[in-house]
C-alpha cells in the first residue's frame, strides 16, 4: 500500500517486488525527508497566496484535482493494484471525506482571517491528536506515562497560544476562527487512526512482522531442542 496524509490506502507492487522490504540508501531518505518539510513547511504560505485569486473551496477542490489526475497517470510506473473490497472502499470514502474534503476545507476557509503562520501551528497538534486516538483504538499502540505526558504538554501550549498570542492577532473573531481550525488536524487523526486500525498492512509490512516473530521465535525453538524435558 502507498500511503497518503492519512494513511495506507492502497497496494504498492512495483516490477519485480517480491513482497520483502526494499533497502533504500540513508542519501535518499535525507532527500525525502528534506523534500517533505519544504513541502510542508511552505503549504501554509503557498495557501494564503491562492486565496488572494481563488474562493477557499474552489481552491482546495483544483488542488486535489490536479493532484488526483497526476497520482492516477503515476499508477501504471508504480505497479500500484487498487483493492475493491467492502472495507476498502469505505476506508477510501472516510479517509477522502474526512483528511481531504473536511480538513482542507476548514483549513482553506480558515487562513481566509488567520496568519499563515498560526494555521501551521494549529495543525500541528495533528500528532498529538492521533497519538491520544490510538491509545484507545489501537491496542499496540498505547502510550507510556512519559508520552502521555508529552501530548499533554503540546496541548497545555495550545492553550496557551490561546490565552496569550490571540490577542495580538485580532482578539475574539480570531480565537473563534482557530477553535474552527483545530477540527482540521483532529479529523485528519481519526481517518488515520481508522486506516491503521482497519486497513490491511502492505506486503512490506508483512513480510516485516512475520520475520520479526520468526526471530523471536527461533530462540525459543531452540532452548526447547536443548532442553526437551
Amino acid at each position: 500500500m502507498t500511503p497518503g496524509p492519512s494513511g495506507l490506502l492502497f497496494r504498492l507492487r512495483p516490477p519485480g517486488h517480491n513482497g520483502g522490504v526494499s533497502s533504500v540508501s540513508p542519501g535518499r531518505l535525507y532527500a525525502a525527508f528534506l523534500l517533505l518539510t519544504l513541502i510542508w513547511g511552505t503549504t501554509w504560505a503557498v495557501i494564503r497566496l491562492g486565496l488572494e485569486g481563488l474562493p477557499p473551496f474552489t481552491g482546495v477542490s483544483l488542488r486535489f484535482l490536479v493532484a488526483g489526475a497526476l497520482l492516477l497517470a503515476l499508477v501504471p510506473a508504480f505497479g500500484v493494484r487498487f483493492t475493491w473490497s467492502r472495507r476498502e472502499l469505505g476506508l477510501w470514502l472516510l479517509n477522502g471525506a474526512l483528511a481531504f474534503s473536511a480538513s482542507y476545507g476548514i483549513v482553506y476557509w480558515a487562513e481566509q482571517h488567520i496568519p499563515s503562520g498560526l494555521a501551521a501551528v494549529l495543525f500541528a497538534t495533528y500528532p498529538l491528536f492521533v497519538a491520544g486516538l490510538a491509545h484507545f483504538a489501537l491496542p499496540a499502540e498505547r502510550l507510556s506515562a512519559g508520552a502521555s505526558g508529552g501530548v499533554l504538554l503540546g496541548f497545555l501550549g495550545v492553550a496557551v497560544i490561546f490565552s496569550d498570542d490571540l490577542r495580538s492577532l485580532g482578539g475574539e473573531s480570531v480565537r473563534v476562527v482557530a477553535l474552527v481550525f483545530l477540527v482540521s488536524p483532529l479529523v485528519s487523526a481519526i481517518a488515520t487512526v481508522a486506516v491503521k486500525r482497519w486497513g490491511a498492512p502492505a506486503p512490506g509490512e508483512a513480510h516485516a512482522e512475520n520475520r520479526n516473530e520468526g526471530e523471536q521465535q527461533r530462540p525459543r525453538d531452540e532452548k526447547a531442542q536443548r532442553d526437551p524435558g
